[in-house]
């Protein structure tokens, strides 16, 4: 990224620049979320081998954890957004300052929701199976048991994700990288000893593969705290610090994210919500619809990738008072995922069955997962267009803009038209599959023109 106020060579040389600057930072956060489904993956293969209850289980209680990391979102993306600005503009005291208030105030945050979790875990689960007439009671009582035990980690597993926002605003997202990758390592060792047993340790089944997800993210999360006060970090920290609350800081952060905790609120109440429906269509659904999403994760990851690179080079050239590189930067990097993401899903479509089955065996799950699998694979390229596009005006502070278009296509497509098409017309999972790319094809096109219009380019944050 060029300097403040710094005017390029050429055009030529500065779109070369937005390229090299956007894969620079894309390729490791692309890596970093593929180690990170990991995680996810390797809980579904081998929980998968212990039938579909388990499946469904795992999947419940996982909903329930993403919809949690709502509301974080209010500051870890004003993190991101602020570090960027200030690194952008050589402001280094700023950005330190920033990250040392978020950070705290994130921990605090996770110790508040991680005890909620072990304490009503299973009651938890029950309710996410409110529309199930006869819920399986097994699904219930394994699904509390893995939430209740990834919850003791939410310090860390939460708390990393305050230091995550804080390098990739910097423009650090090899650090991450690293990082979950020995998380990841350590997570699918564990997993196969404490899920299938090992010497003196029992297997413990759906407990088990909690344990281990629950033992790697505490490790993650120390080592990305070890990071952030060592030199090695653009805004390291140190004990000498002043870490007193900064309530002018606080609200400079809460300010660029509340939006964006009222949309994750809403995208995540709204996948809850989805999750209600398709936990009401039995357990086959369930399994299946857990089994599709985790192979379409492998096609999404680039589209995580380009969306943390806007985020921060367009909140970095709107520092260095260069909004035509934070704008080039932006559709550079949704081009690129939209063309990626486009080809995995091509991959997607021909292969379904190869892909399903690399997570069950269970000849139901297979035969819908299959189905539900190609329906997402044409929806690729407009996931790419609205992760990156979201991920551009969050780097501006534009988060608001976002907040609307997640109200219109979760609440006023996905919900209702997935709800009438699966009970209403009797369509069961494909229908819930086809609202969820209607509603993926109308957010593209909004965020799309939002960006394209410019409006945040003369945000003050």
């Amino acid at each position: 990224m060029l300097g403040k106020g710094e005017l390029p060579m050429s055009v030529e040389t500065a779109r070369a620049e937005v390229r090299l600057g956007v894969l620079a930072l894309a390729w490791p956060a692309i890596i970093e979320n593929i180690l990170h489904m990991g995680v996810g993956i390797a809980d579904v293969v081998m929980v998968g081998k212990l039938g579909k209850e388990a499946i469904a289980s795992v999947d419940l209680a996982n909903t329930l954890v993403h919809f949690s990391l709502a509301v974080f979102a209010a500051i870890t993306v004003g993190t991101t957004a602020l570090v960027a600005r200030h690194t952008g503009a050589k402001e280094w005291d700023e950005a330190r300052e920033i990250a040392r208030q978020s950070i705290k105030l994130l921990v605090l945050m996770a110790l508040v929701l991680g005890a909620g979790g072990v304490m009503f875990g299973e009651r938890l689960i029950r309710l996410m199976m409110v529309l199930d007439s006869s819920p399986d009671g097994r699904v219930v009582l394994l699904g509390g048991q893995y939430l209740k035990i990834v919850s003791y980690a939410s310090p860390f597993s939460l708390g990393v994700l305050g230091i995550n926002a804080v390098l990739r605003g910097a423009g650090d997202t090899k650090t991450p990288m690293i990082v979950t990758g020995i998380a990841n390592v350590l997570n699918i060792i564990l997993n196969y000893v404490f899920i299938f047993g090992m010497g003196v340790i029992p297997p413990m089944g759906v407990p088990g593969a909690a344990l281990a997800s629950a033992i790697s993210r505490t490790v993650g999360g120390v080592l990305a705290l070890w990071v952030l006060f060592s030199e090695r970090c653009p805004v390291n920290l140190r004990i000498t610090d002043d870490y007193r609350w900064n309530s002018a800081v606080l609200k400079r952060i809460v300010g660029v994210g509340a939006p964006a905790a009222m949309e994750q609120v809403i995208m995540r109440g709204g996948q809850l919500g989805y999750g209600l429906i398709v936990a009401g269509l039995g357990t086959v659904a369930m399994a299946s619809h857990a089994v599709s999403l985790t192979a379409e994760s492998l096609s999404y990851m680039p589209g995580f990738g380009f969306a943390l690179a806007a985020t921060t080079l367009v909140g970095q050239g709107l520092g260095a008072e260069r909004p035509d590189l934070a704008e080039q930067s932006g559709l550079v990097a949704a081009r690129s995922a939209a063309s990626i993401m486009g080809l995995l899903g091509i991959a997607l479509f021909l292969f379904p069955q190869q892909l399903v089955g690399l997570f069950t065996k269970d000849p139901q799950v297979i035969e819908l997962a299959s189905v539900c699998l190609r329906i997402v694979a044409v929806s690729q390229p407009a996931l790419a267009v609205v992760m990156v596009m979201a991920g551009a005006l969050r780097g501006a502070g534009d988060t608001r803009r976002v907040m609307v278009v997640t109200v219109a296509g979760i609440w006023g497509v996905r919900l209702t038209l997935a709800y009438f098409l699966s009970y209403g017309l009797g369509w069961g999972l494909v229908g819930a599959y086809l609202a969820m790319i209607a509603d993926l094809f109308l957010r593209s096109a909004l965020l799309y023109r939002s960006f394209s219009m410019g409006h945040w380019k003369t945000l003050k944050l």
